[in-house]
C-alpha cells in the first residue's frame, strides 16, 4: 500500500510541474505570407565593369568660375592730408587759420592734379589715426581731405576700383618773407611741406621728399588777393613736383 501511494503521489507531483511549466509558454501562430515578392528591372545596364571607365554622373568642369575683376589700367590714389598750426596765413591785418588754410589748399588741389583719385567714401578708409601715426608729424592734425572727393552713387561701384597709392601731404609751415632794397621790395611766400607715395599692396613708402615751395607775390596787391594768389599757385606748384616724381618711378 505505502508503494502504491508514493507511485499516486509522484505522479500527481510531475502533472501539477507540467502544469506549471506549460503556464509559461505562448503559443505563436505563424499565419500564410500574401505579400508577393516581385523583381523591378530599372533597366540599368553597367557597361564597364572597371569604375574607373565608368562615364561620371557630374562633370564638375562645366562649372567655370567668374572671373575675378582685373585691375584697371589707371593709376589710382588715396588722399591723405595732415597739417601743423604754423600753416597759417597771416600779412598786415588779414589773418587765416591753419585749418581753414590747409582746406582750401587742400581743395585747390584735388581739383587741379591730373592724379586719378579714389571716390570720397572709399578714400575714408585711410583717414583713421593708424594712417597718421605712420606717416605724419605728431604735432599736426588730420584734415578730411574726403570732402573734396567725387561720391559714387552707385554703391555697388564704391569699392570696385583697385587703390594702388596712398598719397601723404604734411602741410608744416608757411610764411612770408619781405626784401627792401634801396627803391623797390619784394614780397615772396615760402611753402613747407612733405609728401609719401606709399604702395597699397605693400605698405613700403617708395617715394619720401621734404618740398619748399617758392611764391613770388604782387607787389601792388593788398593781402586777401595775396592769399588767393597763393592758395591758386601752391597745389599747380606742388602738383609740378609730383608728376617730375612720378616719371621717375614710371608709374
Amino acid at each position: 500500500m505505502k508503494i502504491l501511494f508514493y507511485i499516486l503521489l509522484s505522479f500527481l507531483l510531475l502533472q501539477n510541474a507540467s502544469a506549471n511549466d506549460f503556464s509559461k509558454k505562448k503559443i505563436i501562430k505563424i499565419g500564410k505570407n500574401d505579400d508577393v515578392f516581385r523583381l523591378i528591372d530599372l533597366n540599368q545596364e553597367i557597361q564597364n565593369e572597371n569604375l574607373s571607365k565608368q562615364k561620371a554622373i557630374f562633370d564638375s568642369s562645366i562649372l567655370k568660375e567668374k572671373p575675378s575683376p582685373k585691375k584697371d589700367q589707371d593709376i589710382d590714389f588715396a588722399l591723405f592730408v595732415s597739417y601743423k598750426a604754423n600753416f597759417a596765413y597771416a600779412f598786415e591785418n588779414f589773418k587765416v587759420l591753419a585749418q581753414d588754410f590747409s582746406l582750401l589748399f587742400a581743395q585747390n588741389f584735388v581739383h587741379s592734379t591730373k592724379l586719378n583719385f579714389i571716390n570720397a567714401d572709399a578714400n575714408r578708409i585711410y583717414q583713421n589715426q593708424k594712417t597718421f601715426n605712420a606717416f605724419s608729424p605728431k604735432d599736426s592734425r588730420i584734415l578730411d581731405a574726403s570732402r573734396f572727393l567725387k561720391k559714387e552713387k552707385n554703391k555697388n561701384q564704391i569699392y570696385a576700383k583697385f587703390i594702388d597709392y596712398l598719397l601723404v601731404i604734411n602741410l608744416n609751415d608757411f610764411y612770408i618773407e619781405l626784401t627792401n632794397f634801396l627803391t623797390a621790395s619784394n614780397k615772396n611766400a615760402y611753402v613747407l611741406l612733405n609728401y609719401k607715395i606709399i604702395s597699397t599692396s605693400t605698405g613700403k613708402i617708395i617715394s619720401a621728399k621734404n618740398v619748399k615751395l617758392k611764391l613770388t607775390l604782387s607787389k601792388q596787391a593788398n593781402s586777401q588777393k595775396n592769399y588767393k594768389e597763393i592758395t591758386e599757385q601752391m597745389p599747380l606748384l606742388l602738383n609740378k613736383v609730383l608728376e617730375k616724381e612720378l616719371k621717375k618711378l614710371k608709374l
